[in-house]
Parts: C-alpha cells; structure tokens; sequence
C-alpha cells in the first residue's frame, strides 16, 4: 500500500492530467479538485521511449492528448489486427483509424501479429510507412498456428525446459508458416519482425498461452527482447489498492473496467460478459450499447479514491465484418482447432457487414475518442509503464 500511495503522490506536477475526478457522477467543468494521494500519475506531454528504434520514425505533429481536461480516467484505445483474409480492408481501417486518433491529437495502441505485418509489406507497404511516421503506440500478440496459442500447443507440453524455451524464442524470431505452423529459418518473423518493421519495440505483448510453463517461458522471451508490459487479463481485472503488478519483469497491463462488450448497462453489467457494443449499433437496443454512453455511466458508477484505467479493445475486423475471417483457416465448424496443413482457401464463415452497419461503427467509435480526448487522460501502454516507473 505504501508503494501505490507513494505512486499516487505525483498526479499534481504532471501536465495535462492533473485535474479533478468525480467520484459519484460524471465529469464535468466544476469538478473539484482532488488530494496528490487520491490520483495516479498522468503521463507526459511527450512520452520518452526507453529503447532506441532500429529505424528512426518521421516525426509528425502528433502528441498525446494532454490538454487541460479534468481527467476522470485513464482511457487506452486498443486495435487488436490480424485480419491475414481481408488484407486491404484490414489496411484501410488502420490508416482511417491513426486518421481518427490525429484529428483529435490522441494515440491509439496498434497489436500487430507478424503474419499481418508481413502480409501489409509485401501487399499495402503504405500501411507500415503510416504507422512508422505516426506517433501510435505498436504492440503485439499473437494468433493460430503459433504454437503458444491454446489449442495449438500439444507438442510444446512435451518438450523439456530448455527446449521448450529456445523453441518459443525460435518463433518471435522467424517466420511462422501459416500452412503448417512450423518455422521457416530463412525468414524474420515473430515478435523481432514487427520491431524491425515497424522501428520500435513493440510495448505489450500478449502471450495468449493457456499453459503456465509455456507462458513463463514466452514472458522471459519478450522481457529480453524489448517488451515492457503484457496483457494478463483481456478486459478487467485490476487491484484496485496496486493497480502496478509486474510479472518476470513485465507491467501487466491494467483495466479496472472496459468499454468492449456488456449486458444490460448499469454498474453491475460486469457481472455479465454480455455482448460487442458494436453488434449491436443497428438494433432496438443500440443505445443501450452505445460506447460514450457506457462510459459515461461507468465513470458516474466509479467509487474508488483512485482514477480508473479504461480499456477499449476492438479488432480492426470488426469494422467491416461479423465474426473473424481467418477463424475457418484453423478451427474447424465445432470450434475445434484442425491438425496441419492448413487450407488458407477455406471459406469464410464471417459475414461482411452492410454500410448502415459500418456507419454505426465508425461514427459511434468516433463519438467515443471525442468524448474521451474532451474528459479523460487519453493514453496508451508506452505511458502507462512510465507512470509504473515513477
């Protein structure tokens, strides 16, 4: 406790975040203001990268949102992007993604998989030089057939310690054969491709593994490769008293709650997983699944003397499709993962979405950054393990 209160002790030197909370309603211009132990630190006016990019990004005028708001919470807008089927549609909706978050001078946080990363290389490189000139935050995770992910990790539960290790460390550096889920060593892949790619070090990676050996293991292997954060739990799960855990030298990436899916909205929709607010944009209830809306009501809930950490999380497919098109690539109608090789030709048991519904989607996610560049800290991982720093 006396760690976290030490932590909370230097919310009111920072820039741009050093306004009030509301604590039993929502915010608004005559929020009183707080005590130094009642608020985190806020991040910088210009977060300062602790590693040196292989290949140095253009600089744009983009900084994270820090103007004089009163900060009720600490929002991340994560894009989960793996879309190997759609690559094109997958490409645009990254690029009117970081368009979204320049305009109103805010940051997303982009996970990358390899396979898309080298899929957007070889078929739209203008997606890469976007990503490399902005200033949005790359991290990573991974996807089927790498071995880590469950139901695709029967062979590394035999392997012995050591060899379980430098097999795992074999996939974040080379090129993973999506036909056969095995390496292909003449080629870069893994976690050390996408730093390539994109000039930095990605900040969070996700380790998806199911099993606790292989987990321990792929954590050691980001830690020493450049990672700082990790994403233990996918949507909440946050010690309210020590919102900064570390795990094998790694941040885990906080969210006391998350504007993603819910049931019926209220303070206790989080007892029920509920539903994608964005399936539900062009039905009887899509004001109940609103996102601002959400946020609104879960910022006005919030009763804990600290500022919440907010997670958005959508995946770039969402935008242009229901369900995930590479989903038919490795699983099989039960949902059960199919044995190599894998056919990339398989059908697509997604459906593309119509144009009311992806008008809904982008003009509701678009109300959400105005809002929360206009009342909250916008942030990503890269100031969040600052702020842990501290």
């Amino acid at each position: 406790m006396q760690r976290v209160l030490s932590l909370m002790c230097v919310a009111i030197v920072l820039v741009g975040c050093a306004g009030a909370v509301t604590q039993n309603s929502a915010p608004s211009a005559n929020t009183p203001s707080v005590s130094a132990n009642e608020q985190l630190a806020a991040p910088t006016a210009q977060p300062k990268k602790s590693f040196q990019p292989t290949t140095t990004p253009v600089a744009s005028n983009v900084q994270p949102q820090t103007s004089n708001v009163h900060c009720a919470a600490y929002m991340t807008f994560a894009i989960n992007t793996h879309d190997i089927r759609y690559v094109s549609n997958s490409a645009d909706t990254i690029l009117r993604l970081i368009g979204i978050f320049e305009k109103y001078n805010a940051r997303g946080d982009f996970y990358l998989t390899a396979p898309i990363v080298e899929m957007y290389s070889k078929q739209r490189p203008d997606v890469i030089e976007r990503l490399k000139k902005s200033q949005m935050t790359i991290s990573y995770h991974v996807r089927p057939p790498h071995p880590a992910y469950p139901g695709f990790d029967a062979r590394l539960k035999t392997l012995d310690d050591k060899t379980l290790e430098q097999t795992l460390r074999d996939y974040e550096m080379y090129r993973l054969d999506l036909t056969t889920g095995n390496l292909d060593k003449t080629q870069p892949g893994g976690y050390a491709y996408v730093a390539q790619m994109l000039g930095r070090k990605p900040v969070v990676a996700s380790p998806q593994a199911g099993d606790a050996r292989i987990r321990k293991a792929m954590l050691k292997i980001y830690a020493e490769m450049g990672a700082r954060m990790l994403v233990a739990y996918h949507e909440e799960g946050t010690d309210i008293a020590n919102p900064f855990v570390f795990e094998q030298g790694l941040l885990q990436r906080p969210s006391d709650f998350s504007v993603t899916r819910w049931g019926e909205p209220g303070p206790n929709a989080k007892n029920d997983k509920g539903v994608f607010w964005w399936n539900m944009l062009t039905t009887p209830k899509a004001a109940e699944y609103n996102p601002t809306n959400y946020l609104q009501m879960q910022l006005a809930a919030w009763k804990a003397t600290r500022v919440p950490f907010v997670t958005s999380l959508i995946h770039e497919d969402n935008y242009y499709r229901s369900g995930s098109p590479w989903h038919s690539f490795f699983y099989d109608d039960n949902d059960k993962p199919k044995s190599p090789p894998y056919n990339l030709n398989t059908p697509d048991d997604s459906r593309a979405r119509n144009q009311e519904q992806m008008g809904a989607i982008w003009k509701a996610y678009e109300e959400l950054v105005v809002y929360a560049t206009k009342n909250t800290c916008v942030v990503t991982s890269e100031d969040i393990v600052k702020m842990a720093g501290r």
